[in-house]
């Protein structure tokens, strides 16, 4: 990575982190959680006028082409305050959609602006949990099917939605107010909700179809998998940060509970595996910049998943534990960093399976060679 590279890096960390500070920090997410809002629509804005949401857009497609390793540092700043705006959902599943499918349309450049939100509806559920095929079927121009797990919507907003037509799938948009869409919302542990929505004979309009949608949902899903991976970065070094103040001035005995050995070997622990994990996802993110193939893309987004979840759950719960009884407590912020990354390690696969995955991939290019 060039120097000037960095630098703008930096640049970018600075401004992202100063507008989420001033908007609040971690008590906004807090704020926003019990009004029931699910966001900030003046923050979103603020983000939009940023560059934010087009940061890793390619600069055809109306974005500013700085790739995912920018994306990262502002995922990473949205993980440390807990940011309930759908940003990593948004850039990485709606606009790389967008972006690799159908870069002319107007929603994209409306998506950027932070005109509108678009989650995306893709997943869908079968006697085992996630199916591994896709059965809405989108035929006569209506749409027919259910979708689950959808994160970043919001009730009555449009939907981008990947289903199966004869001859491949395609992406199709659907107003959130259309003829035969039922929306069920379930609270997830940090206050967020995810959906799942039904379509009966729903009218929708076609921006993509064939081989190409199926490669940018690929794609797409390792962008937003490893920008999750960041995002839970800046979760847990938050917790660690909160962490080590609190040690410094908890006292026990007449002396701070940092000066005792067992404390001081653990906030070790933290300390490594924070840096461990940090030095994975944004290498990952490096090398998807410049991956040659889909495979590599996947693999690095696999491994930065898989080290970010181990990680962020692993520092805020001992983070719980450093804290005491106050740490259960709603009014300290390491209770909602450990249920937000309660939720994002369990959002597009845990570490259990990004290491399967990851092994999976590996066995794939050796067979290859």
């Amino acid at each position: 990575m060039s120097t000037e590279h960095e630098e703008d890096l930096r640049l970018l960390r600075d401004s992202v982190s100063t507008l989420l500070d001033r908007a609040g920090g971690v008590a906004r997410a807090r704020r926003v959680r019990d009004e029931g809002k699910g966001r900030d629509n003046d923050v979103w804005r603020e983000l939009a006028e940023a560059g934010v949401l087009g940061v890793a857009t390619p600069e055809n497609a109306g974005g500013l082409g700085m790739g995912l390793s920018a994306a990262g540092v502002i995922a990473e700043e949205v993980g440390r305050v807990i940011a309930p705006e759908p940003v990593v959902p948004t850039l990485a599943m709606a606009i790389g959609l967008l972006h690799r499918t159908c870069p002319d349309v107007p929603v994209l450049a409306a998506l950027i602006a932070g005109e509108t939100t678009l989650a995306v509806a893709w997943q869908e559920r079968d006697l085992r949990g996630v199916s591994e095929t896709i059965d809405c079927r989108f035929v006569g121009g209506k749409l027919t099917g259910s979708k689950d797990w959808i994160m970043g919507h919001a009730d009555g907003a449009p939907l981008l939605v990947i289903a199966k037509m004869d001859d491949g799938l395609a992406l199709v948009q659907v107003a959130g107010d259309a003829k035969g869409v039922t929306a069920k919302s379930a609270r997830q542990s940090d206050g967020s909700a995810q959906y799942s929505i039904s379509f009966a004979a729903t009218p929708a309009s076609v921006l993509a179809e064939g081989p190409l949608v199926a490669a940018a949902l690929s794609e797409a899903v390792a962008d937003a998998t490893a920008l999750t991976a960041a995002e839970l970065l800046g979760l847990s070094g938050a917790a660690l940060e909160l962490t080590l103040e609190y040690i410094k001035t908890r006292e026990q005995f007449d002396k701070p509970i940092g000066s005792f050995q067992v404390i001081q070997h653990r906030a070790v622990d933290m300390k490594i595996m924070q840096e461990i994990a940090e030095a994975a996802v944004r290498e990952a993110l490096t090398v998807m910049d410049n991956a040659a193939t889909p495979l590599v893309r996947l693999r690095q987004a696999s491994r930065a998943k898989a080290r970010a979840c181990t990680a962020a759950q692993q520092i805020t719960r001992e983070s719980i534990q450093l804290h005491g009884a106050v740490g259960y407590t709603d009014e300290f912020d390491v209770g909602l960093l450990l249920n937000r990354a309660l939720v994002l390690s369990a959002w597009l696969g845990d570490a259990a399976y990004h290491r399967r995955r990851w092994l999976e991939i590996r066995d794939t290019e050796e067979a290859a060679q």
